[in-house]
């Protein structure tokens, strides 16, 4: 049993091991032809094609018809029994792909965008996609020409999570012994998180919210007229109120999945209706309803909320480190640090946690990690840990990178901001376009 830099090897066993490996490997290069090669190569350019489009006519999504949205029983597999979708012939848009190539399918423009439909209609499962849609998808998954402006985010309720120097005053007037212009707690609840991680968005540069109803906090989604009069003194301005605002002020677009409220009906652009897993455009049908909006609140919606880390006290490395990730709970814990990731829904795999973990050892180590706005010292980090070609930062080598995956800088400032112990320079900084 030979040493290796001090560490016992039993030959055998680590022999049949790398043979195992390169068997897999021989395995896996013989059963891919040229064909899968040449599919994956066409697909991600049309992906690349399509983002292009997007982003230069103010479209903030698009989905092609024959598209799989179902996944099989909870898998990341296409549902056998999935209805291809089709798109209403009002929202198609036709995309250049090379000088004789195009492809025709729904797009979304930039704007209020209202998905309804009675339960179990897909409306949900088209939103998922969407928020999928960032990411590009290999041939055969179903949603390969579902895409996403790449600075989209899903945001839901989240009790329980930690909040710390947030300024909630877009959404809340007050709040009971505390500043709503510095909000801090250690065990949020549904609408307070919720308005968290919409204005915690906004700042990480979120340029499209998906929101689902059914994953939401019912008092920040919506207020009608007949509770603003019977309910006078309200703390909460719901969504409602901010929508309109987000986008003309803050050129922030939203798609919203409504099932049981028509109030949203009036502020949106266009209206997609879900019928088992068909799309119809009743934008134009909206005419004939009798659509009215409550009251709005006056008072500003600008975004405030400057995030400067301020760092541990110490920039001696953490001795206790590690990262959770089941079916049920995804964790981050660095000594007395800890952050609750699970309803960051962009997070994959254990390699963009892999990322995340590093991340937030490199700035609490960091005694200068308060010298630039967070979400600029993250895309730094990252641009380091990706693209560089030394080794600039502490506690990695070349070898290391093979188990990061990247994560968008808005993930990674959405993670940062759940840090229990976590706390934040407060600088006033308004974020508007």
């Amino acid at each position: 049993m030979p040493l290796i830099n001090g560490v016992a090897i039993s030959q055998k066993p680590s022999e049949k091991t790398v043979k195992d490996i390169l068997s897999q490997v021989c395995n896996v290069m013989e059963s891919l032809t040229q064909k899968d090669i040449d599919n994956c190569i066409k697909a991600y350019r049309i992906q690349k094609q399509i983002r292009k489009h997007l982003s230069e006519n103010h479209y903030c999504a698009f989905v092609a018809n024959g598209s799989i949205l179902p996944r099989e029983n909870d898998t990341d597999e296409p549902s056998i029994k999935a209805v291809p979708f089709v798109s209403p012939k009002s929202l198609e848009i036709t995309i250049p792909i090379d000088d004789v190539t195009t492809i025709t399918s729904m797009g979304i423009r930039c704007g209020i965008t209202v998905i309804t439909g009675g339960g179990y209609s897909g409306k949900s499962t088209l939103l998922d996609s969407l928020q999928d849609g960032i990411y590009d998808r290999l041939p055969g998954d179903g949603r390969e020409y579902v895409i996403t402006i790449g600075d989209a985010l899903q945001t839901f309720a989240e009790d329980g999570r930690y909040v710390s120097g947030v300024d909630l005053s877009p959404f809340f007037k007050y709040l009971p012994e505390n500043d709503v212009t510095n909000f801090t707690t250690d065990h949020a609840s549904g609408s307070v998180s919720q308005a968290t991680n919409i204005i915690e968005a906004i700042c990480g540069g979120c340029k499209l919210l998906l929101v689902d109803e059914d994953k939401s906090a019912t008092n920040l989604m919506v207020r009608d007229e007949i509770m603003r009069q019977v309910v006078k003194k309200e703390p909460i301005i719901p969504l409602t109120d901010r929508v309109e605002e987000f986008h003309r002020s803050h050129g922030v677009s939203t798609i919203i999945v409504i099932g049981g409220c028509s109030e949203y009906l009036f502020h949106a652009d266009c209206v997609i209706l879900m019928e088992n897993f068909i799309a119809h455009d009743v934008t134009p049908e909206l005419s004939k309803y009798s659509l009215k909006s409550s009251i709005r609140e006056e008072m500003s919606a600008k975004v405030q909320n400057s995030r400067r880390v301020i760092p541990r006290k110490t920039n001696q490395a953490f001795l206790y480190f590690r990262n959770i990730m089941t079916e049920e709970q995804r964790k981050i814990i660095l000594d007395d640090y800890s952050v609750d990731i699970t309803k960051l829904p962009t997070i994959k795999n254990p390699n963009q946690v892999n990322t995340l973990l590093s991340l937030l050892m490199w700035l609490l180590c960091d005694q200068n990690a308060n010298s630039d706005e967070l979400i600029r010292k993250l895309d730094e980090l990252l641009n380091k840990l990706f693209f560089a070609e030394d080794d600039s930062l502490p506690f990695l080598n070349v070898t290391d990178r093979r188990y990061y995956e990247y994560v968008r800088p808005i993930d990674a400032y959405c993670c940062v901001n759940r840090v229990r112990g976590l706390c934040f320079d407060r600088n006033e900084v308004t974020y508007e376009n």
